[in-house]
């Protein structure tokens, strides 16, 4: 069994069980107690504390993560680092590894790949903005909730941009079957990395097989840097030829013909998305950087641009035919045209007509294209003489896919913003669906400007209450939407902000929540003691660590404290103390156990009598165990008693011929040990003798006494203890 779980990290994170082992660190499901929550704690493996190396990559996923807020990115809660264990606690996802599902899958539905592809962007886009480079993006690290929702997790190789050396932290150190041709050659890594491995994984995804694979790390690098992958469309013929483009772009051997940031990748998508048929020329680009998109037509198929590629036709050919064999051009006239200018240039009569019989086939295949769309439409409610049609469902249509589909509406639009429908979505129609209605009619439909965002400003050491002004103008409301948190720090002054979550210059939905930090000025130097007295024992563990006290915790057995609760502490309460004084507690560890033992003594006097036994336990006479004894007769006496804590037992002897009194044996027993000590404080060998020789009127003991120096036991009275049973 593994040996962490039942412990407790700072008194506050339970470990239950071991979810996910990696190369340097394992990663445990636990319960916070004091938020009574179940997180994920990822601890770093033992052997690794010693390495300078992996605590600094430790760290640095905790410097990451912590500047991160997106709903695609694991979310950390807290970080702890002593010298026997670093820990990062991070939010519980309750989901599956986008490893296994691509196992259990094989191939992936394009639309399942690219809705996965997106969110992992866009999770990407929001730390490349904050200067980061995850550096070991693979589906391994990327875990997939059941809603579809994706989480980019385990940012331990992260690189901060803004850091200036470029020796040991540039080697190539992410996974090999992921890893971009510039990694693998140890050069200089930025967010374009990223984007390579997403390429790999969007093909993996497509294929059901990683692009290069071979016997041995080293072989796979190689590839990486050398070989072509294969062409998916050969070993997935369904995939789309839009969007092998975008996978083949992304996966560029150069970073500089890749997409040179997430946004462009996420653009490129979305716009297949809107047209799954579509088409990038990359090698050709605009003046102005942009990819130029053009759409694929399929055999068989022609859209209104044919007849007006045929009317265009027509339109050059009569041109020609105004120009007679006699007109005279120089070659330097062309040269005031340049590629995108139309130029007019003689033809022979043969070409004329070649192009009048292109342009009288093409107007004959639009019409014949229009015929056929004519009758499809009579097909599905609207009438043959393309007057009339059927009012279809234009909601959760987005608003390119509507005008495409339904060329023939009349479609006007206006926006709103929305947080239930994304942007670009029709949200709203104002003539319900299957109402009857002329292809002419103005349809007014609604479209989503997806949700109303605001965008957060640097407020560090702003006063409190003009920072809370100045969210209420952006739109948050004092009372649901800010809370405001008082944290100690050595430079910001009092009551101004320290940070925000999210962070300055991050985009919010509106109506979301922002949480303010704010200065309560310097750490205190000095802490008030708490009360610990019968608190439960993670109780006292987290007030402690609320008033900055350390504790060290002794166990005791207790019959009046339940057990796991406080019974006593070294310091007491209310007393003021500097900070991370040590306070020891004693804490119950329940009932003491009840013990036995007994008294034995052998009779061996030379007197001879009857006597009055007397039995007492912390002085109080056990009546019930009076008795008279000749010890002529009688010549032993065995006294068996049982305790769980520590007691007085006294025998008190009367001579019934003198009625002289004193002590026998009185004897200390603490229960408390195994087996119980006995203590010896007075024993009287000589007593029947003295109590038979007494003045009758003379009383020696009335009561049973202690004394502080232990009798002796003469050789002759023989008396002798047994030890507990």
């Amino acid at each position: 069994m593994d040996s962490n779980i039942g412990k407790k990290l700072d008194g506050r994170y339970e470990l239950l069980e071991l979810i996910g082992v990696g190369g340097m660190a394992d990663i445990y499901k636990a319960k916070d107690i004091t938020e009574d929550k179940i997180v994920a704690v990822k601890i770093l493996k033992t052997e690794f504390n010693g390495s300078e190396d992996f605590l600094r990559r430790f760290r640095n996923e905790s410097k990451a993560i912590a500047l991160l807020s997106h709903p695609n990115i694991v979310k950390i809660f807290d970080v702890g680092f002593t010298e026997k264990v670093q820990f990062i606690v991070m939010e519980y996802i309750d989901g599956i590894t986008l490893t296994e599902y691509i196992e259990r899958q094989g191939v992936l539905k394009w639309k399942d790949a690219v809705h996965f592809t997106l969110q992992i962007l866009k999770a990407l886009q929001h730390a490349h903005d904050r200067g980061i480079v995850h550096r070991d993006i693979k589906p391994q690290n990327v875990m997939l909730l059941s809603d579809g929702t994706i989480k980019v997790m385990d940012f331990g190789i992260a690189r901060f941009n803004r850091e200036t050396d470029k020796t040991i932290s540039e080697k190539a150190i992410g996974s090999v079957h992921y890893i971009s041709p510039e990694q693998a050659r140890g050069d200089i890594t930025d967010e374009r990395s990223d984007i390579y491995s997403v390429g790999v994984m969007l093909y993996e995804m497509l294929t059901g097989r990683k692009p290069f694979d071979g016997e041995t790390p080293v072989a796979i690098a190689l590839m990486h840097m050398q070989n072509e992958a294969k062409k998916m469309s050969e070993i997935n013929p369904s995939i789309p030829e839009g969007l092998e483009e975008i996978t083949v772009k992304a996966m560029q051997k150069e970073p500089v013909k890749r997409y040179q940031t997430a946004g462009e990748m996420i653009k490129d998508i979305e716009e297949f998305k809107k047209n799954p048929s579509i088409v990038f020329e990359y090698k050709y680009f605009s003046t102005d950087g942009t990819t130029k998109y053009f759409d694929k037509v399929s055999t068989g198929e022609m859209d209104k641009s044919a007849v007006k590629k045929g009317a265009d036709l027509a339109r050059k050919e009569h041109i020609d035919e105004d120009y007679d064999d006699e007109s005279e051009y120089d070659d330097d006239d062309y040269d005031d045209y340049d590629d995108d200018d139309e130029v007019v240039e003689r033809r022979s009569p043969l070409l004329t007509i070649l192009f009048a019989v292109a342009a009288v086939f093409v107007i004959v295949a639009a019409w014949l294209i229009f015929k056929i769309a004519t009758d499809n439409f009579s097909s599905s409610g609207v009438s043959s003489s393309v007057e009339e049609m059927k009012m279809p469902n234009l909601i959760n249509m987005t608003w390119e896919e509507a005008i495409n589909e339904y060329p023939q509406l009349n479609l006007q639009a206006t926006s709103e913003y929305s947080s239930k429908y994304e942007k670009n979505v029709i949200m709203e129609q104002k003539v319900a669906e299957g109402v009857t209605i002329k292809v002419t009619q103005q349809i007014n439909v609604v479209v989503s400007l997806g949700p109303k965002t605001i965008e957060i400003d640097d407020y560090t050491t702003r006063p409190k209450d003009e920072v809370i002004s100045l969210l209420e103008k952006l739109g948050f409301n004092k009372n649901n939407n800010i809370d405001i948190l008082w944290m100690e720090d050595e430079e910001i002054p009092y009551n101004c902000v320290i940070k925000t979550d999210p962070p300055a210059r991050t985009t919010v939905e509106y109506g979301s929540k922002i949480v303010v930090y704010v200065s309560s000025g310097p750490a205190e130097t000095m802490t008030t003691v708490p009360d610990f007295h019968n608190l439960k024992l993670a109780t006292a563990q987290a007030n402690a660590e609320n008033y900055d006290i350390l504790l060290t915790v002794k166990y005791e057995a207790s019959s009046e404290v339940e057990e796991g609760r406080v019974i006593s502490q070294s310091i007491d309460p209310m007393e003021k103390v500097e900070k991370n004084t040590l306070v020891e507690i004693v804490v119950s560890n329940g009932e003491a156990p009840v013990r036995e033992s007994s008294i034995k003594i052998t009779l061996g006097s030379s007197a001879t009598g009857e006597f009055v036994f007397k039995y007492y336990i912390n002085g109080v006479l056990q009546e019930d165990m009076t008795e008279t004894r000749d010890i002529a007769l009688s010549k032993s006496i065995l006294w068996e008693m049982s305790g769980d804590s520590t007691a007085d037992y006294a025998i008190i002897v009367t001579s019934t011929a003198t009625g002289a009194t004193d002590t026998l044996v009185n004897m200390t027993i603490d229960f408390t040990t195994d087996p119980p000590t006995k203590t010896q404080n007075t024993f009287n060998a000589n007593v029947f003798k003295q109590l038979l020789a007494a003045d009758p009127v003379t009383t020696v003991a009335t009561e049973a006494t202690t004394t502080e120096a232990a009798g002796e036991t003469s050789a002759e009275d023989h008396s002798e203890e047994t030890p507990a049973t």
